[in-house]
């Protein structure tokens, strides 16, 4: 056994440990939990029934070494993750309350009619059988891969060493004889190993944890369930760029085989399972993932934030706004001289894209998810100053609109509203937010925007 496989596997019963006695203490606090959550079920005013907010300490406890490790990861190695978005146990809690939200929302779409009427070949439809269980075990377990543990898959390189891509631009993976995608283990030292393959490992880490879900009352199917969702939450990682695609989920469920095949190669004394047979064979059950995975996107993209807030190491990220170039036309020359900096000791963040991502979604104040009386999907996103480098802003948003994009042949709306728009020069900024919903119209056809000015 070699020195990094040594540390993986000391890694590994480290986190056993903790999370063994988590669950003992999660015990002594729970309640009896049902599969289902009846609609009139008392709440405790996060949106969820009493049941599931103590379902959400309970998942908690499982995946809180991991969340972790997680930290101490992003200061590990050539590629820094320090600087990188919240990923760690806080994020998680409030994606598994906005996933609750969207999942809502598409409960209330499909039974209207607005939504899942597609129900051609090939083709996926949405569902109003969302299992608030299983999303917020989903939810509160997606991002625990960024703890470093597990795998990556090896990109098919060209002669020249770069990436090759298909006719779509998507990266191409090594294969192997047998038919499955060939991975290498992760090396924290890499963080872009990390951040790219963390939906993947999340699957993993779960599944290496079956028992501890199945304590909470989890089913094999409802745990399997949620790896595909933790994998899914990813649109690269996993392959499911069109959530109502059948062959993009068989891509997914592939990868899921492979990663398996990879752990228990090292790991014979203790092989982990994933059935995928029961879902690909039941069009409604691959409709159920479908649609908790659009709720755990939209949820995932869905970060409220403020000015100070936290970067993965857990430090707070200072922008010093007057630095900002408000009327640089582009995010190089937004950030060029933008004064960022970050924990107590104001250590500067220098890297264009660290600043266009902070600037940006320090920006965005409160997402939320409705449907609208036509009955559309609408996504609500707030922003603090529309004047505030706007293509930033912008990008921030245009994530938010990525995640929609990804159910291909439903139509959405995406409303911007502005806490203060004050400027001496504001049609500059209005002009600069239509040149952005003129391009997104190109990018996203299945997402209109719509600002306070439309109206």
């Amino acid at each position: 056994m070699d020195k990094d496989t040594g540390k993986q596997r000391l890694m590994y019963i480290a986190y056993a440990a903790v999370v063994v006695c988590g669950l003992i203490l999660a015990a002594v606090v729970s309640l009896f939990l049902n599969d289902t959550v009846s609609d009139s079920a008392a709440t405790n005013g996060s949106g969820y029934s009493d049941e599931e907010a103590a379902l959400v300490e309970q998942v908690y406890a499982i995946t809180a070494p991991y969340y972790e490790a997680s930290v101490e990861t992003s200061f590990a190695g050539k590629q820094i993750g320090r600087y990188f978005t919240d990923h760690k146990s806080g994020h998680a809690r409030m994606v598994a309350e906005k996933s609750v939200e969207v999942g809502e929302t598409i409960r209330q779409a499909v039974n209207s009619g607005n939504l899942g009427q597609n129900k051609s070949d090939g083709h996926v439809a949405f569902v109003a059988d969302i299992d608030r269980k299983t999303l917020i075990g989903a939810a509160i377990s997606h991002d625990m891969g960024m703890c470093g543990q597990g795998y990556a898959l090896n990109e098919l390189k060209g002669e020249d060493g770069k990436t090759l891509k298909d006719e779509n631009g998507n990266k191409l993976y090594v294969m192997t004889d047998d038919g499955h995608y060939s991975m290498h283990p992760i090396d924290i030292a890499e963080f872009g190993d990390v951040r790219s393959s963390h939906s993947m490992n999340s699957a993993l880490i779960m599944l290496i944890n079956r028992d501890n879900y199945k304590a909470l009352g989890y089913s094999d199917e409802d745990i399997d369930k949620m790896a595909i969702e933790c994998m899914a939450h990813s649109k690269s990682n996993s392959g499911v760029l069109d959530l109502n695609s059948q062959d993009n989920w068989k891509d997914c469920f592939d990868r899921i085989d492979s990663l398996v095949a990879a752990y228990n190669a090292e790991h014979g004394d203790s092989p982990i399972s994933f059935d995928r047979t029961r879902f690909e064979n039941d069009i409604h059950k691959m409709g159920i993932i479908a649609s908790e995975t659009l709720a755990l996107r939209v949820g995932d993209v869905s970060r409220d934030s403020w000015p100070e807030a936290e970067a993965q190491s857990g430090e707070a990220v200072h922008i010093d706004k007057s630095t900002v170039n408000n009327h640089g036309g582009s995010i190089p020359d937004e950030v060029a001289d933008a004064v960022i900096t970050i924990g107590d000791n104001n250590d500067p963040v220098d890297g264009e894209k660290d600043k266009q991502v902070h600037v940006g979604e320090q920006n965005v104040r409160e997402n939320h998810t409705i449907l609208s009386d036509d009955g559309t999907v609408t996504h609500v996103i707030s922003i603090y100053d529309g004047c505030l480098a706007p293509k930033c802003t912008q990008q921030a948003i245009d994530d938010h609109i990525g995640e929609f994009h990804s159910a291909r042949d439903v139509e959405f709306t995406v409303r911007v509203e502005f806490d203060s728009f004050d400027a001496s020069d504001a049609d500059y900024f209005r002009e600069s937010y239509e040149e952005f919903r003129m391009q997104a119209a190109q990018d996203y056809d299945n997402v209109s925007i719509i600002y306070p000015w439309d109206e």
